[in-house]
């Protein structure tokens, strides 16, 4: 394939995927304060409900379990996401106050402990809801922490992708609008998936097993990562991993063997695996239609291309998924399962992301979901969210 042609093939697939996100953008910002009214509103129902529930206490047993207040909350809170961590706890001190009335705790991650020891001490101080703010990583470990107790989790999304809190509904860029839904909204018990890896199957299994939410990946989506300009991701967002995902477009297809519970075995060329608890992208690409946060399933995509005719008809199936190339060759293949574990080898060492986050490399992966043990805070219309 010529210059020209590739050239042309790239500039059509970041025009397109450009378009639909500003509009998306567009429709969001105009949803935004109608959700935070609307939440505003049943909050001073609900207390308005207790007080006359209560006539001489004017409030609920703050010693019961269900009496539905939140009496201390705290914000895991990665400083590195703020410009100034000040205001941001006073706006956040004051919404939780106003609302809610409860204590606010802040704890602060660091480069040597960026959210698992700040969870559990969150834990140990009596917090009955957690807050993550940050961006997916801080998501990640407080929820690593978090899943199979009680504790409730909500998200203040601070971060490039913001991968969950868009798949169920959390407010974008705006953290008192994502505190008020953590107060005012519904408890729903969702999947988490659970991941191994190493440069052998007796390793994998050996390994510590680390947490993912949204999607784990294995090759051209986590090299995408890995290639991306921090700086880019600060001065423009996700849409920085379109150019990292540039240089990934000509890369080779490696033999790859998927094994499922039932013991069966699959073999695929590919250039990503990809195991998805849920399954909505940036500007609302739905890559995984049957990645359901309850459903106690991953979705997984086995995709593969030649050269950047075939990365196109990839994009053009994610984007439809109906879609099948009518004319001229077909230059890639995407191949789904729907399952509860998965074991994913190939002979040649492949990078690995866990929502987003990539720093190793491994033949061998071993991946589960556990069904419905993280307690997360979603919008009350959550019985729809992040379907």
């Amino acid at each position: 394939m010529d210059l020209t042609l590739l050239l042309l093939s790239i500039t059509t697939v970041v025009i397109a995927v450009i378009t639909i996100v500003l509009l998306v953008m567009v429709l969001r910002h105009l949803g935004r304060h109608r959700r935070e009214l609307a939440a505003l509103k049943a909050a001073t129902q609900r207390h308005t409900a207790t007080d006359a529930d209560n006539p001489e206490e004017g409030t609920t047993d703050p010693s019961a379990d269900d009496d539905g207040y939140l009496h201390r909350v705290a914000v895991v809170l990665n400083p590195s996401k703020f410009t100034d961590t000040g205001s941001f706890r006073r706006t956040i001190t004051d919404t939780v106050e106003r609302i809610e009335g409860a204590e606010v705790l802040f704890y602060e991650t660091t480069i040597d402990d960026p959210g698992t020891g700040q969870t559990e001490q969150a834990v140990a101080d009596g917090a009955d809801l957690v807050m993550a703010a940050g961006g997916d990583g801080t998501v990640r470990l407080v929820a690593s922490v978090l899943a199979g107790t009680d504790t409730r989790m909500g998200i203040i999304p601070t971060g490039t992708g913001n991968l969950l809190a868009r798949n169920v509904d959390i407010p974008l860029e705006d953290p008192t609008a994502a505190m008020v839904i953590a107060l005012t909204g519904t408890d729903r018990q969702v999947d988490v998936g659970w991941l191994r890896v190493g440069d052998s199957m007796a390793a994998a299994r050996a390994a510590e097993r680390q947490i993912f939410l949204v999607i784990a990946g294995f090759g051209a989506d986590a090299e995408m990562i890995g290639y991306t300009d921090p700086e880019m991701k600060k001065r423009i967002g996700w849409i920085a991993y379109i150019f990292g995902g540039i240089r990934t477009v000509l890369g080779r297809s490696v033999d790859v063997v998927v094994q499922l519970p039932d013991e069966s075995r699959h073999a695929h060329k590919a250039r990503t695996v990809l195991l998805g608890n849920v399954g909505k992208l940036p500007g609302g690409f739905v890559l995984m239609p049957d990645a359901t946060i309850d459903n106690g399933k991953l979705e997984v995509v086995v995709a593969g291309w030649r050269g950047a005719a075939g990365f196109s008809q990839v994009a053009a199936q994610v984007m439809n998924p109906k879609l099948t190339p009518k004319f001229g060759p077909k230059l890639a293949t995407m191949d789904r399962y729907l399952t509860t574990g998965i074991r994913v080898t190939t002979t040649k060492p492949q990078p690995v992301q866990l929502d987003g986050d990539s720093d190793v490399e491994a033949t061998h992966m071993i991946a589960i979901v556990d069904p419905g043990v993280l307690r997360l805070r979603v919008p009350g219309d959550g019985d729809s969210a992040g379907r």
